[in-house]
C-alpha cells in the first residue's frame, strides 16, 4: 500500500464518529470567526445576469420534471445570456431568504452541511452573445447573481480549449473552501465539503437538463490543471480554493465528451493576467493539518498511472422506462407533468418531520428505481462505478414491514453482500417489490429509534418514512483507482443526495441529508469487518413539519 492510500484511509478512520466519542472538532462555535458564504472577487468586472421570481417559475409547465431523465425530447436552447443565466440560477443561486427574530440568512438552490457553502463556481466560456464578447473565465457570485470576470482570452486559446468536445460547449469548474466548514464540524468537514460537491455536481446536471443541455465530468483531469484554468493555482492559507473537478456543459443529443481538455491550451493560462481580489472571510482560523493532509494526498495527476485503470464502460441508459408501467407498478399519476423548475426551486431541507405520514408504495419504489445509473442518464456524469448501495430504515411505507432493508444498485453483487453480513439477516424479497429492483428486507422489527441513533441521535432519522445509509464499496476502488477516489465516493453520495432531495419534492414529500452518523456502530451491527464497504452519507425523505416563527423572503429584488 502506498504513502498516500495510507494516509487517507488513516484519516477515514480518525474522522468516524463513535458512540464513545465524537470525531475531532471545535469545542465551541466561535461566532466572530464564521466564515464568510459569499467570495467575492473585488475589482473584477460584475456581469449581473437574468432572475425570475417565483410565480414566473409557477407558471412554467415544461419541461416536465420527467424530461430530465430523457433529455433527447428537449431541443438544446442557444448559447445566450438568458440560457446562462437559467443555468446559474437553477443551480448556485440564492433560492429565498429567511428570518427568524434579528437574524436572516439565505438558502441556495445547492444544498451544503450547515448551510456553510465550501464549494465555489466557475464559467469558462467563449463568446456567449448578450454577455461576453470575448472568451473568458468567471466566477460566479451567487448573493448578486452575477458572473465576475477573472481574466479573458484569445479566440485562438478557446480554439485549442474547445477542441474534440461539440459545438456549443463550454466549462464549468468547482472548488472548495474546506475551512468554511471546518470552522464548524472540526476534521469531518472534508467528508462534507466532498458531499457538497457531489450535490452541486447533481444540482447543475439538473438545471442544465432545462435548457436542453449534458454534464460530463471530465476524469482524466489533473487537480493542477484544473487550478490554473480556474486562476487558483498557488493559492495558500485556510481559505485557499482546492480545486475539485472540471465538467463540459454540451447539447443534448450531441456525443458525449473527451476526459479531459487539450494540454496544449493549458500553457495559455498560466501567461493570463487575472482580475479581482477575493475578500477575507474570516479575521482568524482554526488550523486543521488533517484536512491539509487529506486535501494533499487525494489530489489528482493529469493522467493515469499504471496502478489505475480507465473507466469501465458505461451501461445504457434506459430513460424510456421511467414513466408509465414497469413490472407490475405505476408511478404515481401526475409526476410526470411537474415542472423541472418548480422542483428545483421548491427544494429544502426538512429540518422535522411528520412521524405519523406514511408514503405509499409506488412511490418509494419509484424513488429507488431513479437511484439505479442504468435507468438514469444523470448518473452518466460519472464515470466510474456505481459503488455506493442503500441500507434502508422502512418506517412508514403503506404495504412495506418495518425494517432493514438493503437495495443494491448494480447486478450481482447479493452474495458479496451475504458474505460480509452476519448470517441471520433474512434476505426476503417483498412480494409487491418490482422484478428489476434487488430489494431486500434483512430485520423485520421497529428501528426507527435505533435509525435515529445511528444517525447522532437526529429525529427526522427517526420521523421519517424512510432513512437510507450509503453504503460504499470502499477498499477495492481505492486499491484499484489510487486515493483520489476517496472524494469521487463522496461524490456519488452527494449525486444520490440530490436526487433524493428532487424524488422527494416532485412526490410531495421532503429529504434531509444527514452527515452525522456513527460509523463503525453501524458496520457492526451489520457483521462487517475490514473496509470492504464503509457507511459514508445518510438521507432522510419523509413528511416536513412547518417551521414555527421562520418567515421567507424570495431570492433577489425585483
Amino acid at each position: 500500500m502506498n504513502e498516500e492510500l495510507e494516509a487517507i484511509l488513516s484519516y477515514h478512520q480518525a474522522s468516524k464518529h463513535g458512540f464513545k466519542a465524537y470525531a475531532p472538532g471545535p469545542r465551541h462555535l466561535e461566532m466572530a470567526i464564521k466564515p464568510d458564504p459569499f467570495l467575492n472577487y473585488k475589482g473584477a468586472t460584475l456581469l449581473k445576469l437574468d432572475t425570475w421570481n417565483g410565480e414566473d417559475i409557477k407558471s412554467e409547465l415544461s419541461p416536465a420534471y420527467e424530461q430530465a431523465f430523457s433529455q433527447e425530447k428537449l431541443g438544446p436552447s442557444e448559447l445566450n445570456r438568458k440560457s446562462i443565466s437559467q443555468l446559474f440560477f437553477d443551480s448556485f443561486a440564492i433560492s429565498v431568504w429567511k428570518k427568524a427574530g434579528s437574524s436572516s440568512w439565505a438558502l441556495r438552490i445547492n444544498p451544503s452541511s450547515g448551510n456553510l457553502h465550501p464549494t465555489e463556481v466557475y464559467l469558462i466560456s467563449g463568446p456567449v452573445p448578450e454577455l461576453l464578447e470575448k472568451p473568458a473565465v468567471c466566477h460566479y457570485a451567487p448573493l448578486q447573481h452575477a458572473l465576475e470576470v477573472r481574466a479573458k482570452f484569445s479566440p485562438e486559446t478557446w480554439e485549442k480549449l474547445s477542441s474534440g468536445f461539440p459545438e456549443g460547449t463550454f466549462f464549468i469548474g468547482l472548488t472548495s473552501i474546506y475551512w468554511r466548514v471546518a470552522w464548524k464540524y472540526g476534521i469531518r468537514a472534508f467528508r462534507y465539503a466532498n458531499h457538497d460537491l457531489g450535490h452541486a455536481i447533481a444540482a447543475l446536471t439538473f438545471a442544465a437538463a432545462g435548457p436542453g443541455w449534458r454534464t460530463s465530468l471530465l476524469v482524466d483531469m489533473g487537480s493542477e490543471d484544473i487550478a490554473k484554468l480556474l486562476g487558483v493555482s498557488g493559492r495558500q492559507g485556510p481559505e485557499k480554493e482546492e480545486p475539485a473537478c472540471l465538467l463540459a456543459v454540451y447539447p443534448a443529443g450531441k456525443e458525449g465528451p473527451a476526459g479531459k481538455v487539450s494540454s496544449s491550451a493549458l500553457s495559455d493560462f498560466e501567461k493570463l493576467s487575472w482580475n479581482g481580489v477575493p475578500n477575507r472571510l474570516s479575521p482568524a482560523h482554526v488550523e486543521w493539518t488533517e484536512i491539509e493532509k487529506a486535501a494533499s494526498v487525494t489530489r489528482k495527476n493529469e493522467t493515469y498511472h499504471a496502478d489505475e485503470k480507465k473507466p469501465e464502460p458505461k451501461l445504457e441508459s434506459r430513460a424510456a422506462g421511467l414513466s408509465g408501467k414497469t413490472s407490475g407498478y405505476e408511478i404515481r399519476p401526475g409526476v410526470e407533468t411537474v415542472p423541472l423548475r418548480s422542483v428545483i426551486h421548491r427544494r429544502r431541507s426538512a429540518l422535522e418531520m411528520n412521524n405519523s405520514a406514511y408514503m405509499e408504495e409506488d412511490s418509494f419504489y419509484g424513488i429507488l428505481r431513479r437511484t439505479l445509473p442504468d435507468k438514469n442518464p444523470i448518473f452518466d456524469t460519472l464515470a466510474f462505478g456505481p459503488f455506493v448501495h442503500m441500507l434502508l430504515f422502512v418506517n412508514r411505507v403503506k404495504g412495506l414491514r418495518e425494517g432493514l432493508y438493503i437495495f443494491l444498485r448494480k447486478p450481482g453483487e447479493k452474495d458479496k453482500f451475504k458474505t460480509a453480513f452476519r448470517p441471520d439477516f433474512l434476505w426476503e424479497r417483498p412480494e409487491s417489490c418490482p422484478s428489476d429492483l434487488e430489494f431486500y428486507l434483512l430485520v423485520e422489527e421497529e428501528l426507527h429509534h435505533f435509525a435515529a441513533q445511528l444517525s447522532c441521535a437526529q429525529r427526522k432519522a427517526e420521523d421519517a418514512c424512510f432513512t437510507a445509509c450509503m453504503l460504499s464499496e470502499f477498499e477495492e476502488p481505492l486499491k484499484t483507482y489510487g486515493s483520489w477516489m476517496y472524494p469521487y465516493l463522496f461524490w456519488e453520495c452527494g449525486i444520490l443526495g440530490q436526487l433524493l432531495y428532487l424524488e422527494a419534492e416532485a412526490r410531495g414529500f421532503r429529504g434531509c441529508g444527514i452527515g452525522c452518523f456513527f460509523d463503525d456502530p453501524l458496520h457492526e451491527t451489520l457483521g462487517l469487518k475490514g473496509l470492504e464497504f464503509q457507511d459514508l452519507y445518510h438521507f432522510a425523505v419523509g413528511s416536513p413539519l412547518q417551521e414555527i416563527g421562520v418567515l421567507t423572503f424570495p431570492a433577489y429584488k425585483e
